[in-house]
């Protein structure tokens, strides 16, 4: 870009500009209070677009163009911004009012659909609860007289009759995922940590189902994760089982005994090379677990896995097992 002063610039200029010759001279104009500028170009250069912006004093000063190819009618090119913003004040202030009655209105409208909200939910309750309402007694009507009267006499969970040593409430809510039912028992004294005939709790049924939600709530609600059944195994022992990461380093995260032993003297490292699953194995070697431990029949995890043959999963898992530090547990 070339800038000239329309109090300095003389009345004609030549310019060396892409090896032709520009020359520009002072032109006048039937437009008022505005300078301009005729540019005559070689043939070489004609086609290039040049942009000239010449300056006035404090005034903005427009820039035409003439191509002494084309008419001789003066072409106008864009009108340019005054530096110091001068002239837009008015449009400024003109926005920044449109502006702010526009946040107004957003805000008004916002209000609007806040309330409208709120009275949905409101409304979607009451429907809710006369849906309630209606249902129990088209219920009531239906049943018999000997079965409304046991629905009378249970108005909180009746554990005696909905229980068996083989299929406990809480325990089948756990494994269905059932846990606003859940904790409906456990604030009727339900005590979280009962065991089935099996000696194993709901916390060992979510585990062994994978429900990952319904593990974490227990935990919360205080289960105990260090629990063994009646064969010794620990939820862990379970989780490191069906191959369940996330379970894994919950429980992990629950300050759970990595080195635990069933009755057998199996740990969770044990299930680990038993299932063939080297990323857990490797996350209860870094928190702990011990690699030397050795079952009621003297084996340690290193001949589990070498039990399995000349094959690439038995060397991947003795690799992994023999580069662990020893003195990587607490």
């Amino acid at each position: 870009m070339v800038l000239l002063s329309s109090s300095t610039t003389p009345s004609s200029l030549r310019l060396l500009f892409s090896s032709s010759f520009v020359t520009i001279t002072s032109s006048p104009c039937s437009c008022s209070n505005i300078n301009f500028v005729q540019i005559t170009s070689h043939p070489i250069v004609r086609e290039r677009t040049c942009k000239f912006s010449a300056v006035g004093g404090n005034s903005c000063t427009k820039v035409c163009a003439i191509d002494p190819y084309q008419s001789s009618s003066t072409t106008h090119l864009r009108n340019w911004e005054n530096p110091d913003g001068s002239g837009s004040d008015s449009e400024t202030e003109a926005d920044g009012e449109n502006g702010e009655e526009n946040n107004l209105d957003f805000e008004s409208d916002w209000e609007e659909e806040t309330e409208a909200s709120e009275t949905s939910i409101n409304m979607e309750k009451l429907s809710t609860s006369q849906i309630e309402d209606d249902l129990m007694k088209e219920v009531e009507q239906l049943l018999a007289p000997e079965e409304r009267a046991i629905l009378q006499q249970n108005e909180a969970p009746n554990l005696d009759k909905i229980s068996t040593r083989k299929w406990n409430p809480l325990h089948t809510l756990s494994l269905a995922g059932q846990i606003k039912f859940m904790d409906n028992l456990l604030m009727n004294g339900y005590d979280i940590d009962v065991v089935d005939k099996d000696g194993q709790t709901a916390l060992h049924k979510a585990v062994l189902g994978k429900k990952e939600a319904v593990i974490s709530h227990l935990l919360r609600k205080g289960a105990s994760p260090n629990r063994q059944d009646l064969d010794g195994a620990t939820p862990l022992h379970y989780a490191v089982q069906v191959s369940a990461m996330q379970t894994v380093k919950l429980l992990i995260k629950s300050k759970v005994d990595v080195n635990v032993a069933d009755n057998e003297g199996w740990t969770p490292l044990h299930v680990a090379m038993q299932s063939r699953n080297r990323d857990i194995a490797k996350v209860l070697l870094v928190n702990g677990a011990d690699k030397t431990r050795r079952t009621k029949d003297g084996k340690t995890p290193l001949d589990l896995a070498l039990c399995y043959g000349k094959e690439f999963k038995a060397y991947d898992l003795a690799k992994l097992l023999k580069l662990v530090p020893a003195n990587n547990y607490f």
